[in-house]
């Protein structure tokens, strides 16, 4: 090394453990080394990530190409060297004559201001290796997660040395850089041999590059994984790479060992899900013949999550993808899934099974063990593990890694960020291309959201990726724009008219250009649905409900709104309270309770257990029971109503929760007389109109004036209306796919605005105006992976950058947590913005808290809330108490 004896070495670590007055420090050298060595790790022969690599180069990479791009990864952190950023390891001030503190990633660029400086580095070799290495250098530079921008604040000045009063050298960058050549060059001798092909330069390359090294700089910065260098010593690469190796091996990002332990005996669907036999649907999907995007529509309760999961375990054996991330709407649903892939992944791993991670912030789990967050951004698991198994679980422990797992489940938001501007998208990007990618509910989404997957899902299969759409009831027009991301379809993608739509396959597996027709699983069952102008009457639907209720049915009622789901709640206790029956309420513990997205994380799983306790497979017969909800009903619990009132809602919706209805089929004797006939009760305005909701939105139904609402296309609803007027029966799931395409493709909305006048011709432009705004900000707002590196400029402010539209709830939190109105301890309650209003900061705590027999009052900046058995509300000045 060329340091002189009197001169600081250059670190790129630091202990700045509490009270330490001379931090502990790994050489910059060997930081850089052990970043290196995890990125040839992670894209070693036979893994994902190296095939991806493959896939976007056009040509399998040579071992010099890897040498070459690892020698890139290596200098990703070389800014460390200048002499503002040398300044950290002091705790106070710094000696006399040092330059102002600075950072490493922009005052990297600063250095090729001065060419002698530069020239300590060997990028006149580098330069000779194609013309892509500057877009790769920049976007190794970019491992903090964004692209860089022009430093402020700082000029060349912090690459010169830093000299005491005597003038000789307390520490020179231009030494530092000169050591960080010579190791590169000794590290990596093949890169600089004379010769290769360029590298490959296609921005689509240096993108997966970017996300590839922001992951080996995250996971070779990790103490536990990379001791800091003993005083004294330097890493050599045998040693780094055994680190990464180890590294690699624990968090099992190669799949290695759970690929190998699935190789050691015969695994068959039969036994993954403890069944006699597969579905046709199911074992559809084990062939290995289908493409790389699929659709599968088939009608709720079908099997859809096991035929998924048996893709990955077919898919995962033959090495074409090295992991899964299941992505669910909701995290009501997401923790649903998770219980279900749990024991999957058990009968399938009897042993050595992967870590399966619940990726949902802020209620992590790795193998049922939830994460417990200690001071320094030390995670803690609750199960107490030992280092080695704690080890396993580094995906869990930030969201930023869960795509790094094995097997995770969580929301689509954690994918949708690998598609926005946004801090580690490169990094999500690239985990995510090692995934089977399965999106359940694809028709959930709003326009602005469904783009956005479109742009992730374009990227993943340009890398050679893997995707399984899963969806009960999707549109013609959204499942052709999805058809069209398939790498070289085998036929052109063409939009269908309303009749080709409503002719086509139901259920059905759509393969590229081709939609298969899928036989059905035998569980048809016809379903009788009338419309009841009470949607405003929550006293007539109380009575309906109660009148069912003591004949012995099981009756779901499913409102748009949390507020309307109250009302309807409180107007059953009302009447229920008069004819003394409280048994045919729903309670949880005890206590009569609803179930909507307003309840606290703790009493959440409360809430799922007692609904599916009460409505759910295994039942008393003839126990009559009411349960009052909102759209945490539709999806994901295993409910069986043998009656459901439901409030006006599109199709699709609808039919999810038609789906709820009858789920299960069972003997004459187990349902009450009068019920053993499906029967939905769809509850609409008094003369049936809608034309009202165009200026005045209630009850979910209708745009509001700045775009918002819950179900905004009328056009939609009123076809749904016509739809069920139309006919007292229908066959589920024979009739899905025409009620679908009658209720939302384009021409029969076209036709009912122009029936119906100006009044519903302006909806409908400013629905279609509406749409095309949210698809022009997800693009502008996407990470487009065709756009050369050089380009990438992230806008400031990133947190307004967002999955999904709409201004996102506020976590608020309970330290001590608060007893709750079902047995447990209130930690967190997600907070709609609109009950907060704009009243309300942003560091806002609670406060103020009063106990009452139905829970506790809180304070927030003023405004008071009340938490209880009907989830959270916000309190009138009037209804205000002390505090």
């Amino acid at each position: 090394m060329k340091t002189a004896a009197h001169q600081l070495q250059a670190w790129g670590k630091l202990d700045t453990g509490e009270g330490v007055s001379e931090p502990g420090t790994h050489p910059l050298c060997d930081h850089m080394l052990d970043v290196a060595a995890c990125f040839i790790e992670a894209v070693k022969e036979h893994t994902r990530l190296r095939n991806a690599f493959h896939m976007l180069a056009g040509r399998t990479l040579s071992g010099k190409d890897i040498e070459r791009l690892a020698v890139l990864a290596y200098l990703h952190d070389f800014g460390k060297a200048n002499s503002g950023f040398q300044r950290k390891r002091w705790q106070g001030p710094a000696p006399e004559g040092w330059p102002l503190r600075a950072g490493h990633g922009p005052e990297a660029l600063l250095l090729f201001r001065d060419d002698d400086i530069a020239s300590s580095l060997p990028f006149e070799s580098i330069k000779t290796w194609g013309n892509g290495v500057d877009a790769l250098l920049l976007a190794s530079l970019a491992h903090h997660g964004r692209p860089l921008s022009a430093p402020l604040g700082h000029d060349a000045i912090i690459w010169k040395p830093v000299r005491d009063r005597e003038g000789a050298a307390i520490y020179s960058p231009k030494d530092a850089l000169a050591n960080i050549g010579e190791q590169l060059q000794q590290a990596f001798p093949l890169a600089f041999e004379p010769g290769g092909e360029p590298l490959p330069s296609s921005p689509a390359f240096v993108h997966l590059f970017a996300g590839v090294v922001q992951f080996a700089d995250w996971l070779g910065s990790h103490r536990r994984h990379f001791p800091f260098s003993e005083p004294g010593t330097h890493r050599s690469r045998h040693q780094a790479a055994e680190l990464a190796a180890r590294a690699i091996a624990t968090i099992d990002l190669d799949a290695f060992t759970a690929r190998t332990e699935l190789a050691q005996r015969p695994f068959s669907f039969e036994a993954a899900f403890n069944v006699a036999a597969p579905r046709p649907m199911q074992r559809m999907l084990g062939d290995d013949e289908l493409g790389p995007l699929l659709i599968l529509e088939a009608e709720t309760g079908s099997g859809k999550t096991e035929a998924a999961l048996w893709r990955f375990a077919r898919l995962f054996s033959q090495r074409k993808v090295d992991s899964l991330y299941f992505a669910l709407p909701t995290r009501v649903a997401a923790a649903q899934v998770y219980e279900r892939v749990r024991k999957f992944v058990d009968r399938l791993w009897p042993s050595n099974a992967p870590v399966v991670v619940r990726a949902l912030p802020g209620y992590e789990s790795a193998d049922g063990s939830d994460k417990i967050a200690m001071p320094g951004f030390n995670v803690q698991w609750s199960d107490n593990p030992d280092d080695a198994r704690a080890a396993t679980r580094w995906a869990a422990e930030s969201p930023k890694r869960f795509l790094a797992a094995t097997i995770a489940i969580g929301t689509i938001d954690q994918v949708l960020l690998a598609g926005l501007q946004v801090r580690h998208a490169h990094m999500r990007h690239a985990l995510l291309s090692r995934s089977l990618l399965v999106v359940d509910e694809v028709h959930a989404s709003e326009t602005y959201m469904s783009q956005l997957l479109e742009q992730v899902l374009s990227a993943h299969l340009n890398t050679g990726g893997h995707a399984l759409l899963l969806s009960a009831t999707l549109g013609s027009r959204q499942r052709t724009r999805f058809q069209g991301l398939t790498p070289k379809p085998s036929a052109p993608i063409v939009s269908l008219t309303v009749e080709e739509a409503c002719a086509s396959p139901y259920p059905a597996l759509t393969d590229g250009a081709v939609i298969h027709a899928l036989p059905d699983n035998g569980a048809s069952k016809m379903i009788r649905w009338s419309t009841l102008d009470a949607i405003n009457d929550h006293e007539r639907i109380a009575r309906l409900a109660i009148d069912a209720a003591n004949q012995g049915a099981r009756v779901l009622i499913v409102r748009n709104t949390v507020p309307t789901a109250v009302a309807t709640q409180k107007a059953i206790e009302r009447l229920i309270d008069e004819l003394g029956n409280r048994t045919l309420l729903f309670k949880v513990g005890g206590v009569p309770a609803l179930h909507h997205s307003r309840f606290s994380r703790q009493d959440r799983p409360l809430l799922d257990a007692a609904v599916e306790a009460r409505l759910g497979k295994t039942r008393k017969a003839l126990e009559g029971c009411i349960v009052v909800g909102t759209q945490t009903l539709e999806q994901s619990l295993d409910i069986d109503a043998d009656l459901l009132i439901t409030d006006l809602c599109p199709m699709d919706v609808l039919l999810q929760r038609i789906g709820r209805l009858h789920r299960h089929k069972r003997d004459a004797s187990e349902r009450p007389e009068g019920f053993r006939d499906a029967h939905a009760w769809v509850l609409t305005p008094v003369g049936k109109s809608l034309a009202e909701y165009i200026k005045a939105p209630r009850i979910g139904l209708g745009r509001f004036s700045n775009g918002g609402g819950v179900y905004t296309d009328l056009r939609m609803i009123e076809a749904t209306r016509r739809l069920i007027d139309e006919a007292p029966s229908r066959v589920i799931p024979r009739d899905n796919r025409l009620l679908v395409e009658r209720a939302t493709h384009p021409d029969c909305l076209l036709a009912i605005q122009t029936e119906l006048g100006p009044e519903w011709e302006k909806l409908g432009q400013a629905l279609e105006g509406g749409q095309g705004a949210e698809r022009s900000l997800a693009r502008m707002q996407a990470l487009d992976c065709n756009k050369p590196f050089f380009e990438l400029q992230f806008p400031d402010g990133e947190q307004r950058i967002a999955t999904r539209l709409g201004t996102a709830d506020r976590l608020v939190t309970f330290d001590p947590p608060v007893p709750g109105p079902f047995g447990a301890d209130v930690r967190q309650i997600a907070m709609r913005h609109h009950l907060l209003g704009n009243d309300v900061s942003a560091d806002a705590q609670p406060s103020c808290i009063t106990h009452d027999e139905d829970g506790f009052e809180f304070s927030l900046d003023g405004d008071r809330f009340h938490y209880g058995r009907y989830g959270v509300e916000k309190r009138k000045p009037s209804d205000k108490g002390a505090g």
